[in-house]
């Protein structure tokens, strides 16, 4: 089964040491079944790995520098989209540097989930945000979250990604984290799926994104406290730079652990 993420979201996976950018047309991903029922697992040919605790480190490649922030750092920052005057709060995960001018890359403060179907070919696809489908679909899985999870989550139509706002169990948590650790050498990225439900004569799955999933923004000229989305011709032109900001950034972290 393949998993496609949607095609407007901007997003940075880390992955096996490096920091990998999907923007715009996206590569399939097989989607596997694991022991867990409500469980899927994206194969990858990497694996995670998370920055140092607390550490701010800057690269420099010419005149285009990364800074990567302290993750103790919580303070949420609205990363707007000015066409479509939504936004979406972020934690700061990274300051970079490209021809002389400064992005924002940034982790939602909330938790990131998609809404997804199965094709005739055993495919989860996810609804684009824009999508007749997504304007149907939404408010039912709204009112369903509403009455599983009654006032502790609250799904929510943001920019670039539909969030999850509450705070999920420990337990589901602990249960992750475990995972994770015993999972620590299989190259999988995975999505969990939080409920699932028919319209229309067809099953849909709210499925929450488990790997991380970061967003690129530059500064707002008349507001500092926030960050503008990156459009389409902006994100063709920085995307690349910055991913090698990233790959340059790593291998030089790694020069230096040895």
């Amino acid at each position: 089964m393949v998993f496609r993420p949607c095609q407007c979201l901007i997003a940075l996976y880390y992955l096996a040491g490096v920091a990998f950018f999907r923007v715009a047309a996206f590569s399939p991903i097989n989607l596997i079944n694991n022991s867990n029922s409500n469980r899927h697992a994206i194969v990858s040919p990497d694996k995670k790995v998370v920055s140092p605790h607390g550490v701010t480190a800057t690269f420099m490649a010419g005149q285009n520098t990364l800074e990567k922030l302290p993750e103790d750092d919580d303070t949420p920052v609205p990363f707007v989209d000015v066409d479509k005057n939504e936004f979406i709060e972020c934690y700061a995960d990274s300051i970079a540097v490209v021809n002389g001018i400064e992005y924002t890359v940034g982790t939602p403060c909330d938790y990131p989930v998609a809404l997804c179907f199965f094709d005739n070919e055993d495919q989860l696809i996810p609804i684009e945000l824009d999508e007749e489908l997504m304007d149907d679909i939404f408010p039912l899985a709204e009112s369903i979250v509403e009455e599983e999870f009654g006032e502790e989550l609250n799904l929510q139509r943001t920019s670039q990604t539909l969030t999850l706002m509450g705070e999920l169990d420990d337990e589901e948590e602990d249960e992750y984290d475990d995972d994770e650790e015993e999972d620590g050498d299989n190259e999988e990225e995975e999505v969990e799926i939080m409920i699932s439900f028919e319209h229309k004569g067809r099953e849909y799955s709210l499925v929450r994104l488990l790997d991380p999933v970061l967003l690129v923004a530059k500064n707002d000229p008349e507001n500092s406290t926030k960050r503008i989305l990156l459009t389409e011709e902006e994100s063709n032109k920085v995307m690349p730079i910055l991913e090698d900001l990233f790959l340059d950034y790593q291998e030089e972290k790694e020069g230096m652990e040895l």
